[in-house]
């Protein structure tokens, strides 16, 4: 009989993943200007003037750059009474994603360059936390194989990491509350589980899985892990919704049909993107194999459920491979989980006394 495998070590898997989170940014720094390169200033972007008030000439993007200069924005003016909401391009989207920037700004109350600097941090933080809750997840469901260590090198976070955005907080929750509902702890993921939702919106998506997984055995606590957590998110978007207007971004759509779409689009834009998005097609079908394959109810349904946004994502999401890397980033970490817990089983069976 062969000894078990050791098990990948969580606080090991926090120092990697920040280690390599902080390359990221030193990288990214170093060849754009400094800090404020990955906010990714686009030349045309009406926001530039702002983010060049705050810190003088800014290097800056072709067109109109990427998000991280809308989320510093926000967290300059948190609550949306200054000028930044008629300078973000749908203010009654943007502003639902508050937490990370509500975080870094110190609720609009710091300087601009600690508000930068702690956007960084926060994404670190959340690259190296996420990385850590995978880890113990793989290990509270019995899998020690160190396929899961394909989680702290998620490509997805790793592009939120680069462009300055609230993912890797999201999903640093959103793990968090997994891993305390599968010790029974509640209310703590509960609070894991709201904070997250305010995170980004899309992450509604941990408490459902949660919710279907136990609805069988306790529905009591399947509402409590669905509903509760959406309570601080709906109450926050209510206040966005008022002040301005009720919007989406357009990154919902008929299952397969931004799929589809996109593909006729992938011919005019970069061979990198297009290498992302067949990627992140890849890993969708990975994750149904491992949804099929799995033993645990809880993976299955969190596997289908991100499986089921990649479907439902737009066009606008799966033209540019790097948007749909970082919206399934959470299908990456769970897969790495998945097939963890399954090669572990299957090894655990190899290795019974005959």
């Amino acid at each position: 009989m062969h000894p078990p495998p050791t098990k990948p070590d969580a606080r090991l898997g926090f120092g990697t993943s920040v280690v390599l989170a902080l390359l990221i940014v030193i990288a990214v720094a170093s060849a754009n200007g400094g800090l404020t390169g990955l906010l990714t200033v686009g030349e045309d972007f009406p926001i530039r003037p702002f983010v060049e008030a705050d810190f003088g000439a800014v290097e800056l993007a072709t067109g109109d750059g990427h998000d991280g200069q809308q989320y510093y924005g926000i967290a300059r003016d948190p609550f949306g009474t200054g000028e930044v909401p008629d300078l973000v391009d749908n203010p009654s989207y943007r502003y639902l994603h508050i937490l990370y920037p509500l975080l870094a700004g110190g609720f609009g109350l710091f300087s601009p360059a600690v508000t930068l600097w702690l956007m960084a941090a926060l994404a670190v933080l959340g690259f190296g936390v996420s990385g850590a809750a995978a880890l113990r997840i793989a290990r509270q469901l019995g899998g020690g194989h160190t396929v899961v260590l394909l989680a702290l090198v998620n490509v997805g976070l790793l592009l939120a990491v680069r462009f300055l955005l609230p993912d890797t907080l999201a999903l640093a929750l959103s793990l968090i509350g997994v891993s305390l509902a599968l010790e029974g702890r509640d209310r703590p993921a509960g609070v894991a589980l709201a904070l997250a939702v305010l995170a980004k919106t899309t992450y509604f998506v941990f408490p459902l899985a949660l919710g279907a997984w136990v609805w069988r055995s306790d529905r009591a606590r399947a509402v409590a892990l669905t509903v509760l957590p959406a309570v601080p998110a709906g109450l926050w978007m209510g206040y966005v919704f008022a002040r301005f207007g009720a919007s989406t971004a357009g990154n919902l759509a008929v299952p397969f049909t931004g799929l589809i779409g996109a593909i006729d689009l992938w011919s005019e834009v970069s061979s990198g993107e297009v290498a992302m998005a067949l990627g992140a097609l890849l890993l969708v079908g990975i994750g149904v194999v491992l949804a099929a394959r799995t033993r645990h109810e809880l993976l299955r349904w969190l596997l289908l459920a991100w499986v089921g946004v990649a479907l439902i994502s737009s066009e606008f999401v799966w033209e540019f491979g790097n948007n749909t890397l970082r919206v399934l980033a959470p299908l990456w970490s769970l897969a790495a989980v998945a097939g963890s817990v399954y090669l572990s089983s299957r090894t655990s069976r190899k290795n019974l006394p005959v």
